[in-house]
């Protein structure tokens, strides 16, 4: 290839990867036809209405021209869209923020749910609703099907718009709620659980369930609009607030540092594999490497138990099936003890 090419091809990757590197997620605003505006997020993960669910523009209007309007008197209304990598979180941060108007606080009423009711065992890779006693609530099902959740001390009133705004850093284990977009928070909760993700679709303003006759349980009723869905905070909450972004790539005194080469590395001349040499700087913990494509799926990953300074870790260039991957991107992560230190991009050429 010639180097004015392979430059060139090196660019427009660089430019494709600088959507995966701003995170996962999505923006539905609603006066749209529900289109994923987000503009942080990789994938458009646009979304449809079910049943007699609606866009409607009456007045009063919280944000734009335009929002999801799910009737009372309708029964199984909702927004869904399809799953997708870019909506799952596993053992990472999110975020998760809504603008909602509710009519009625009679029932446990879901804004967003990521997950299905009637599979066994269910699925809830996230979840924020409105309880019966007009509290906010985060809710994972964990891995032995149990509901696992925090509730916030303040209430939701019906009849008006009301901000709602949830933020699980999972590295700390703690759940942040916020009832204003323009101040703290007003809870900070100790919660400390793996969450997963699932096959499911990501539906707003229920519950979803896969039975034709019944499909949604514990609709919430009114007005939602601006719902947004982020591994970083400043996505879903762009106000400074009380907690600080974590830019670890930048700190010296990271515990884990890695180099990845040769990049780009060649399918054609295999050059052994690409190697992720590692730096420790204090006593070691159990590394794990995970190793995404340009879609941000997983494709393989490994854990090094006993890891030592210096210590190179070779990925063949094959995926979890043994198949080697095709020419392109693809993304090496590095987590230690819960924490994500590094991503760091690799390109594969013939």
């Amino acid at each position: 290839m010639k180097p004015v090419v392979y430059s060139g091809l090196l660019s427009i990757l660089y430019l494709v990867s600088l959507s995966f590197s701003q995170g996962k997620g999505g923006r539905w605003e609603f006066e749209n036809n529900g289109l994923d505006t987000a503009d942080w997020d990789m994938l458009e993960n646009n979304g449809n209405l079910q049943n007699q669910a609606s866009f409607s523009s009456e007045s009063p209007v919280q944000q734009g021209t335009a929002y999801l309007w799910l009737d009372s008197s309708k029964v199984h209304d909702y927004f869904r869209i399809e799953d997708s990598n870019d909506l799952d979180f596993d053992n990472e941060n999110l975020a998760m923020s809504a603008w909602i108007y509710p009519l009625v606080i009679n029932d446990v009423h879901y804004i967003l749910l990521k997950g299905r009711q009637d599979s066994f065992p269910k699925t809830t890779n996230y979840s924020m609703r409105i309880l019966i006693n007009k509290k906010l609530e985060f809710l994972i099902r964990d891995v032995n099907d149990q509901a696992q959740r925090v509730t916030s001390s303040f209430t939701i009133s019906e009849g008006q718009w009301s901000f709602v705004a949830i933020f699980y850093d999972f590295s700390a284990g703690k759940v942040y709620m916020w009832n204003d977009p323009n101040t703290s928070p007003v809870d900070t909760l100790d919660f400390d659980q793996d969450f997963f993700s699932n096959g499911d679709p990501l539906s707003i303003g229920t519950w979803f369930r896969s039975d034709p006759n019944n499909p949604s349980i514990k609709d919430f009723e009114g007005k939602i609009d601006d719902v947004r869905i982020s591994g970083r905070l400043e996505d879903v909450l762009p106000i400074a607030t009380a907690i600080e972004s974590r830019t670890p790539e930048t700190d010296d005194n990271l515990p884990v540092k890695m180099d990845i080469y040769p990049n780009p590395v060649s399918l054609s001349q295999r050059q052994d594999g690409v190697n992720v040499q590692l730096q420790l700087l204090n006593h070691p913990e159990p590394v794990s490497i995970y190793i995404y494509n340009i879609l941000g799926q997983q494709i393989f990953n490994a854990t090094i138990s006993n890891p030592y300074t210096g210590q190179i870790f070779r990925w063949s260039m094959r995926n979890h099936q043994g198949n080697l991957v095709e020419t392109g991107l693809y993304f090496v992560k590095l987590e230690m003890d819960r924490h994500v230190y590094f991503t760091k991009k690799v390109v594969v050429i013939k």
